[in-house]
């Protein structure tokens, strides 16, 4: 069988990408080519994600620091995009947060994209994105987000099937898009990320990409106002400028940077809980905290509300603020959560293995299903 999977980039290794692994590996004996608008993994991504396959890119892919500055490049993507012409497969698979559905192609092949969300700058988080944009407020910047509404609406009008990474994407596609949406949550390595039943630590852990949707700035603040109570940050990216100036007289508040799947294991393994502050579509690094029998601290919000039982695998918080942080950490330790067993079990029910199955046997129905209306 022919496959072509598309993806919007690949750059850091985050929850998208790890989807995007998935699907390859359950294609793997397949004849399968990958595009994408720029590949810039790193080796051990390349080899982790990719298994090392080609992946045929668009001129972005040769722009100097592409990698860093991909997100002034977005009103030139959809016509990158739009530049893969794919025909001769059996089935077109993309995974979009962006602009993936956006190719040409032969309208006999079934096209299933797997939406993590809608694009958010010109949907549900217009304003959040608009706020920290210096044209945000701009009579051009509203005609350009509402040239890109229009595009958007018109390729997901050539996707034959639609799948949500989550109820709350699902009403998302069918705000955006007007379409109609099946479930299937992204799969989390369950198997990786082992249960730790032995006493935690004294430290609350932040993991995750630094982009500034993920709040971590303000989590950061949160615990300056804490000096007792010890935070520890991993990850990097864009969003960390000013991390150095905000840490400085806060010794509670380590920050160390990228660290290996083995070492962020660890630490989530050892963490009294790991805080997420971002509004997210589905969050799989915060099932992943789970999985190890980590309560996590999470915003009431999108996918956290699937994911996390409050008062059970963890506690809800109602708002993105500082005092909503201090009152989640302070619920935390006056009523700690500590039956790891329980906490991973319901952790369980996201696994790798239920995604693969559920999404192999999604597709297979939808190709015959395609093939008959044909």
């Amino acid at each position: 069988m022919k496959v072509a999977f598309v993806q919007d980039w690949f750059n850091a290794n985050g929850g998208a990408e790890k989807v995007a692994g998935e699907i390859l590996d359950i294609y793997q004996e397949e004849d399968i080519t990958v595009y994408a608008l720029f590949n810039k993994f790193s080796p051990d991504a390349q080899r982790s994600i990719l298994k090392n396959r080609p992946v045929r890119v668009s001129l972005l892919q040769y722009v100097p620091f592409i990698a860093s500055i991909y997100r002034y490049f977005l009103p030139v993507m959809p016509w990158a995009m739009g530049r893969f012409r794919l025909r001769g497969y059996d089935v077109i698979i993309s995974t979009s947060h962006a602009v993936a559905k956006g190719f040409r192609s032969d309208p006999s092949i079934p096209n299933i994209c797997y939406c993590h969300t809608p694009l958010r700058p010109i949907w549900d988080m217009y304003d959040d994105y608009a706020a920290t944009h210096s044209m945000g407020s701009s009579f051009l910047y509203k005609k350009f987000v509402n040239w890109l509404r229009r595009w958007d609406v018109a390729s997901a009008s050539r996707v034959h099937y639609f799948i949500a990474n989550s109820k709350h994407i699902q009403q998302r596609i069918a705000r955006s898009y007007g379409r109609e949406s099946v479930v299937i949550y992204p799969p989390v390595r369950t198997g990786k990320f082992a249960l730790n039943e032995a006493p935690r630590q004294e430290y609350y852990m932040c993991p995750g990409r630094f982009v500034p949707y993920k709040k971590i700035d303000m989590v950061i603040r949160a615990f300056q106002q804490m000096p007792h109570k010890r935070l520890v940050l991993i990850g990097e990216g864009w969003g960390a400028a000013g991390f150095d100036e905000l840490l400085k007289g806060h010794p509670n508040i380590e920050w160390l940077g990228y660290r290996t799947d083995e070492e962020v294991i660890r630490y989530m393994q050892e963490a009294k809980a790991c805080i997420f502050a971002a509004k997210e579509d589905f969050g799989i690094m915060c099932v992943e905290a789970q999985a190890c029998g980590t309560p996590v601290l999470a915003l009431d919000y999108g996918g956290y509300r699937e994911t996390v039982v409050d008062g059970k695998t963890g506690y809800l918080f109602a708002e993105q603020t500082e005092a909503s942080v201090i009152a989640a950490v302070e619920k935390m330790e006056q009523q700690p959560l500590t039956d790891h067993a329980a906490i991973r079990q319901h952790a369980l029910k996201f696994s790798d293995e239920r995604f693969r199955a559920e999404f192999s046997a999604f597709v297979q129905k939808a190709m015959q299903q395609h093939s008959g209306e044909r």
